[in-house]
């Protein structure tokens, strides 16, 4: 008989952790609390989708960048094995500056270079690559960089979940208690041989220093903007990054606020955002705004992410702006965990429960 796993939360690492459990040969039922119109608003589709380790090296822990090296090995296999194509670029990426802001971009780009082989990284003038920023004169070019598209990525996976025929998923199911084995809902209990929670904020209860770090975005259609890459502009107040999609779409965003308010984008951030948006590529100023998202992202003070265990039930939260950089990671750790009960990434990843 096959081992049944319920996993609770759709957002990406949800379903990744599905995902692992399928292709492991469980059977996995998934419960989302959102509709499916609802869902759509959720955290994970409120994010840019980049795999970027060693950009992230700027301010993330060492454990970041290990593991962010491991899923960018891990991505194409997800990807070449869904129902639907998503797109995704592996050209690496940019980081520039103007010239005004020169000593931070030095400060923040040490802080990659003095921590990679120089194999990883290349001095360039921008245009060099992106015809369009030949006014950046100096960039940090980092060739192993990728992103994808999650607001296809997040349906795709869903379709594989449900095509599957060990797997299930069911929207509109809010789950009221987790317990080793077993989960309450409002039409009663379900069990399982383990549950795995990932509801982010939805879990919050259940952590004591479990924070919202809020995001916000915006989706563009820029028809004259021809960029291949994904482009982060440093500035001393805000960074931003601008990652491309199909048809003339790029996503754009930066904000990393400590709040606990959720709606729409604020004023401020939109003024912030579209311009510096605006200051790296001019066509930007003629971009029609198809979408708005802020999204309520879960960090622990050590912004490191977390793997609570105990007989019956395993937590996964933690991974703040890291989901689809740390994404496979964790799901492959998940199912070594619970074929070999082993953690292969230090004790920083696992929080043992007696």
């Amino acid at each position: 008989m096959l081992q049944h796993a319920i996993v609770v939360g759709a957002g990406i690492v949800g379903l990744l952790s599905a995902w692992e459990l399928l292709k492991n040969g469980w059977k996995v039922t998934l419960l989302e609390k959102q509709s499916p119109g609802d869902y759509r608003k959720g955290t994970s589709f409120a994010a840019a989708g980049m795999m970027v380790p060693y950009t992230e090296l700027e301010s993330a822990e060492d454990l970041i960048f290990t593991m962010g090296l491991k899923s960018l090995s891990l991505w194409p296999e997800i990807l070449v094995r869904l129902p639907s194509k998503v797109y995704y670029t592996h050209r690496g990426g940019l980081i520039l500056c103007h010239a005004r802001d020169r000593p931070h971009f030095d400060h923040v780009t040490q802080r990659i270079t003095r921590s990679v082989d120089p194999s990883c990284y290349a001095w360039i003038q921008a245009g060099a690559l992106e015809p369009e920023l030949e006014h950046f004169s100096r960039a940090l070019y980092l060739p192993h960089e990728a992103n994808l598209d999650n607001q296809r990525l997040l349906p795709a996976l869903i379709e594989y979940v449900q095509c599957h025929p060990h797997g299930d998923v069911f929207f509109g199911e809010s789950v009221q208690e987790l317990y080793p084995f077993r989960v309450m809902m409002k039409k009663g209990s379900m069990t399982a041989d383990v549950v795995i929670d990932c509801r982010g904020m939805g879990a919050m209860n259940d952590f004591t220093d479990l924070r919202p770090v809020r995001g916000e975005a915006f989706l563009v259609r820029a028809p004259e903007v021809s960029l291949k890459r994904p482009v982060r502009l440093i500035h001393p107040r805000f960074s931003i990054y601008i990652a491309p999609r199909e048809q003339g779409h790029y996503y754009i965003g930066a904000t990393a606020i400590e709040t606990r308010q959720s709606g729409p984008v604020k004023v401020r951030s939109a003024l912030e955002l579209l311009s510096a948006a605006y200051s790296v590529h001019p066509s930007f100023g003629e971009a029609e705004i198809l979408a708005t998202y802020t999204g309520q992202r879960p960090a622990f003070p050590d912004h490191l992410p977390r793997l609570v265990v105990q007989p019956g039930l395993l937590r996964i939260n933690g991974l703040y702006r890291h989901g689809y950089l740390l994404g496979p990671v964790v799901a492959q750790i998940l199912g070594a965990y619970l074929h070999h009960r082993e953690i292969f990434l230090g004790r920083e990843l696992l929080h043992q429960v007696a």
